[in-house]
């Protein structure tokens, strides 16, 4: 009777492709070639706040500012990250970058933006910090509320204003001081470090460690920041401690491969999904044909609704049939990645694509693979 082949990581292949999240009858494009996303700025009504810069007073409207990019309806939700100039509403904004933009605290703001409003509603928000509504706020008041909370907070992290928590809004009521003020707290109080789309990785743990027994190679580990990782296999199953098919993991989950009768090789392929903030930043546009006795400086903002990313990885791996030929090599020194022609140990190789629709464009990036060492 023919016995089960061990598995030997021959080297783990990054064929993932990148994938775009494109609408249907667009057409992807690569990142250095695609048009950067423009559009119109919407402003709305907010609340003018009271706070400080440094040692100097700074009274400031948080107005609820909107972005509806060139060829979409939707108004896209923004905040300002430049507290010191004026909105430029003559010139249509376009995409810039944080790294040019030189605005400060980037993980933090991220994190403000995912744990604020619009990303958290604004009912849910005022919950989460104890603050209490007014009955007679409608839907749009409760907005603002919410609104110059986050904006608040925004600010604080890339330009250092701090809120006047005891007074907070010129003009305004008693409960709208109360609720933007502890929005602004919960948020700069709380604020941690929300990764760079960049940062986000699968990666599969365990080939130096696999051995094989009883039909089955492994276990390895899933190791991802982007949540729960769906599975599938070519050429074999990947199945868990109890021998039952895994098709999906969380980040630590371990599985065990059993390959399929007479297959060579098996592929594994791996799929996560998660919401992101966007996080891009828009600026006036410096090329739009304005009068010059008009132009002023921009204000720059960066776009606060999330988006749907995905980071695709896939695992090749080649055979090795049980040695029984070669007694003095054990089980797991087999199972280590290496090239039979020179026995060179190779690391596990990973490539993902990570891509972010933005307003009807296709903005793409490669993920950033983890070290072993983080």
């Amino acid at each position: 009777m023919r016995r089960h082949p061990r598995l030997a990581p021959f080297a783990a292949l990054a064929a993932a492709a990148l994938t775009a999240l494109v609408p249907a009858g667009a057409a992807s494009a690569q990142e250095d070639e695609r048009e950067p996303v423009t559009g119109d700025i919407v402003v709305d009504e907010g609340l003018e706040l009271r706070g400080t810069l440094g040692a100097e007073q700074w009274d400031t409207w948080a107005n609820m500012l909107g972005l509806t990019p060139r060829g979409g309806e939707e108004t896209l939700q923004v905040y300002c990250i430049d507290i010191r100039t004026e909105l430029d509403h003559t010139s249509p904004y376009t995409e810039g970058d944080w790294e040019s933009s030189g605005v400060a605290n980037l993980e933090k703001v991220r994190w403000v933006l995912f744990n604020g409003y619009p990303n958290v509603t604004a009912e849910d928000l005022l919950a989460t910090t104890d603050a209490e509504s007014d009955a007679d706020w409608d839907e749009t008041g409760t907005a603002r509320v919410a609104y110059a909370g986050t904006q608040a907070a925004v600010w604080h992290f890339t330009d250092g204003f701090k809120l006047d928590t005891d007074d907070a809004v010129i003009g305004g009521s008693d409960e709208q001081s109360a609720a933007v003020a502890a929005v602004y707290e919960y948020l700069t109080a709380n604020a941690g470090r929300v990764p760079d789309p960049s940062e986000f990785y699968i990666e599969l743990d365990g080939a130096e460690e696999a051995s094989y027994a009883d039909g089955r190679f492994g276990p390895y580990t899933i190791r991802s920041t982007a949540g729960p990782v769906e599975l599938s296999a070519e050429g074999g199953t990947l199945v868990d401690a109890e021998g039952r098919e895994v098709d999906m993991l969380e980040d630590g989950g371990q599985f065990a491969i059993v390959l399929d009768e007479g297959s060579e090789k098996i592929t594994i392929t791996a799929h996560g999904t998660y919401d992101l903030p966007v996080g891009r930043v828009f600026i006036a546009d410096p090329t739009a044909e304005v009068e010059e006795s008009n132009r002023v400086a921009s204000q720059m903002l960066i776009l606060a609704q999330p988006r749907e990313a995905d980071i695709p990885a896939e695992w090749a791996f080649a055979l090795q049939l049980p040695e029984d030929e070669h007694p003095t090599e054990s089980a797991s020194e087999a199972a280590q990645p290496k090239l039979p022609t020179t026995g060179v140990n190779l690391t596990v190789v990973f490539a993902a694509g990570l891509a972010l629709l933005i307003g009807g464009s296709t903005v793409m990036a490669l993920a950033k693979r983890k070290s072993a060492a983080g």
